[in-house]
């Protein structure tokens, strides 16, 4: 099997269109369609079944695709392995990064891994939780760092880092805003049916969090008056700090203000935070050697 080949049939399963795909490899439509009809003039059957919008593989696509991602896996494997047998260090991995959180985690462990590793080069993608998880599964990342429940893992391998609770900011100017804290510590519980009339800002429905935090409100027995849905925690803590609103915000983004409070939900809701990898992926001497980095960096920046 061409790996090159294999690496584009996949993409068009994970597009489920072709155009789209080709744009993604920076290929045009037409030399992909013909790498395509050429395999499937070789194999005697169709890979995909063909519309318009959505591309599906047929029975012999599903067993293609199968054992294409086992090749592709194996070559990894088979790398990361002779490399550290031979101690050969000029090499390099991918990490996914989440964005706000990723950046800050890479930039504080990477000077420690480049001086035990000075020969190896790490490359930092920044995406979202699902695209990376799509990506991990394809090989395409080696390493990423995740915020996830435990029902929205996949297939792939997750290590834990840490749990991270789910806290409420409050602006200082609320009414209930003297039974709080500034000290995320310190915070006291609240049962957040008691906000059932104040506006909040919410993360945005693709987050992994959204789900989360719409199964407390549910909980809480009332439909949040949501002012604006955004992608950024960041953006959900200036806007309390603001006095615009109520909202629901990891843990590592609760930091001290004078214009804002914090309490704790009964429940102590939380999600998780992960480094995943492909299932039964090889890691390598430098892989592990990035994994206990993140776990220490979790465990110190975590309040």
């Amino acid at each position: 099997m061409d790996l090159h080949l294999i690496e584009n049939i996949l993409m068009i399963s994970e597009e489920k269109s072709i155009a789209r795909a080709a744009e993604k490899l920076f290929i045009t439509q037409s030399a992909l369609n013909q790498q395509l009809q050429k395999l499937e003039s070789e194999l005697g059957t169709s890979l995909f079944v063909r519309t318009r919008s959505d591309w599906q593989p047929t029975p012999a696509g599903e067993i293609y695709l199968q054992t294409a991602k086992t090749i592709l896996a194996l070559k990894k494997d088979t790398y990361s392995k002779i490399h550290d047998i031979a101690e050969f260090d000029q090499r390099h991995f991918t990490i996914g990064l989440i964005p706000e959180r990723g950046v800050d985690m890479f930039t504080s462990i990477y000077p420690q891994f480049h001086h035990s590793f000075p020969d190896i080069i790490l490359e930092p993608v920044e995406c979202n939780v699902r695209t990376m998880q799509k990506r991990i599964s394809r090989g395409e990342i080696d390493l990423g760092l995740m915020t996830l429940t435990r029902h929205q893992r996949d297939e792939n391998t997750y290590m834990h880092m840490a749990y991270e609770e789910i806290v409420l900011a409050v602006p200082a100017g609320h009414a209930l805003a003297e039974k709080g804290s500034r000290d995320i510590k310190n915070a006291p519980e609240i049962a957040l049916e008691s906000f059932a009339q104040d506006p909040f800002i919410l993360i945005y429905p693709a987050s992994t969090m959204y789900q989360l935090v719409r199964g407390l409100f549910t909980y809480a027995g009332f439909e949040p008056k949501v002012l604006f849905s955004t992608s950024s925690n960041i953006s959900k803590y200036r806007m309390v700090d603001a006095g615009v609103g109520c909202a629901l915000l990891p843990a590592v983004f609760a930091l001290p203000s004078e214009r804002m409070v914090f309490f704790r939900l009964p429940q102590h809701p939380h999600w998780e935070i992960s480094m995943c990898c492909r299932k039964d992926a090889y890691l390598s001497k430098a892989e592990k050697a990035f994994l206990d980095l993140c776990h220490t960096y979790w465990s110190r920046v975590l309040p």
